[in-house]
């Protein structure tokens, strides 16, 4: 058996971060609409981490770069996706302001292990798995290695529009969609930000858009909520 890499153990801390948080509100019994979207059974959280092994270790075959890549710099890895997901999660905020968003958030103290395990769920499910598995299978399979970037690019764009798809569907099932205004902002909102993650995932590796998308959260789902709500 091969020896784990770096990269390899990273990732294995990521699905333990994703297990725990998922064991935790089981045991508090937190029964909140999203945190039913999110994460299903252990049967679908399970699946998803295998998938997003695999898909890990695929990555270099299909042009992203490993977790702790030499070549990534620590400014590229943490402190670029940090700055642009506090400042997305700024605009929503303001874009919620302008709403008038009704509070959608766990709540405090259970919002930290269900957006912190949520949002490694949904860059493994989103985007790790579909957009690997996918970029590796043309590029590499049926095109023989030809026009990775253009495979990658068309995919990046039909992921991107994957989560806000099922997230307003969600929400017109929970009555949350107050006017087709507010569904149109929310779709945008969504995509753009399934699309920057993606975008550095291929740029900096999978730590990256994990960074991004915590960055945003503590910001968006965690600290607003408790100040504004």
């Amino acid at each position: 058996m091969n020896k784990l890499t770096t990269s390899d153990q990273t990732f294995l801390g990521l699905i333990v971060l994703m297990l725990l948080g998922k064991a935790t509100w089981e045991y508090f019994d937190v029964n909140h609409p999203i945190v039913q979207q999110w994460t299903g059974t252990w049967s679908v959280i399970i699946t998803v981490a295998v998938l997003g092994a695999i898909c890990i270790k695929l990555a270099g075959k299909a042009g992203f770069p490993e977790i702790w890549d030499k070549s990534i710099t620590n400014k590229q890895r943490f402190t670029i996706p940090i700055a642009l997901g506090v400042s997305f999660s700024i605009i929503e905020i303001l874009f919620g302001l302008a709403l008038q968003l009704p509070n959608i958030h766990v709540g405090f103290p259970y919002s930290i292990p269900v957006y912190l395990s949520g949002g490694i769920f949904l860059e493994i499910l989103y985007h790790l798995v579909p957009v690997v598995a996918l970029t590796w299978m043309i590029s590499t399979v049926v095109l023989k290695g030809e026009k990775q970037t253009q495979a990658f690019v068309s995919i990046a764009i039909i992921a991107s529009l994957w989560e806000p798809i099922m997230q307003i569907m969600g929400m017109s099932q929970m009555g949350m969609l107050t006017s087709p205004f507010f569904a149109g902002g929310v779709f945008i909102f969504i995509f753009a930000g399934n699309l920057i993650p993606i975008t550095l995932f291929r740029k900096y590796g999978f730590l990256a858009p994990v960074v991004w998308r915590l960055a945003d959260y503590s910001i968006w789902h965690v600290i607003w909520p408790m100040i504004y709500y």
